[in-house]
């Protein structure tokens, strides 16, 4: 049997200020409710579910990974948000995408990527998927996709 398999993992790096703004403005957010809070005690509760809110967000998007599966000829991108919650964002026949392009910092499209070494999936559907590859998968993908592009 010649199947193909192969697993691999990259670790989102997002930009640390993007985090620090978020916990500002829920800081100011709790802030201005404890504030209003002295004129109508029900602000309190106004309070705690916004902290309970950004608490939530950040803690799952902080520690966010995307794991790439390739199957044969299908890819399957998941992501993975701190280590206990799995969601399916994209499923791929290799067989539709047109073109890979593997300098591809500046394209746009969906980001799955780690942040840094993007490579540009170009699909029949007119979809761009950046992902960031391995020398591995690259090598299994270059068995199905021929126009490869520097």
């Amino acid at each position: 049997m010649n199947d193909a398999y192969y697993e691999l993992a990259v670790k989102r790096n997002r930009p640390e200020l993007k985090y620090v703004l978020y916990v500002v403005i829920d800081l100011l957010a709790c802030l201005a409710f404890l504030i209003a809070g002295f004129t109508k005690p029900l602000y309190w509760i106004g309070s705690a579910i916004t902290l309970l809110f950004f608490y939530v967000y950040l803690r799952l998007r902080l520690y966010e990974e995307y794991e790439y599966i390739l199957v044969n000829d299908e890819l399957t991108i998941d992501a993975i948000f701190h280590k206990e919650a799995r969601k399916a964002l994209a499923r791929c026949n290799v067989n539709d995408v047109q073109s890979i392009k593997l300098n591809a910092n500046n394209e746009k499209g969906k980001d799955y990527s780690d942040g840094s070494h993007k490579v540009a999936l170009y699909l029949n559907k007119g979809e761009v998927f950046l992902i960031s590859l391995d020398e591995k998968m690259l090598t299994m993908l270059k068995r199905y996709i021929r126009n490869i592009e520097q």
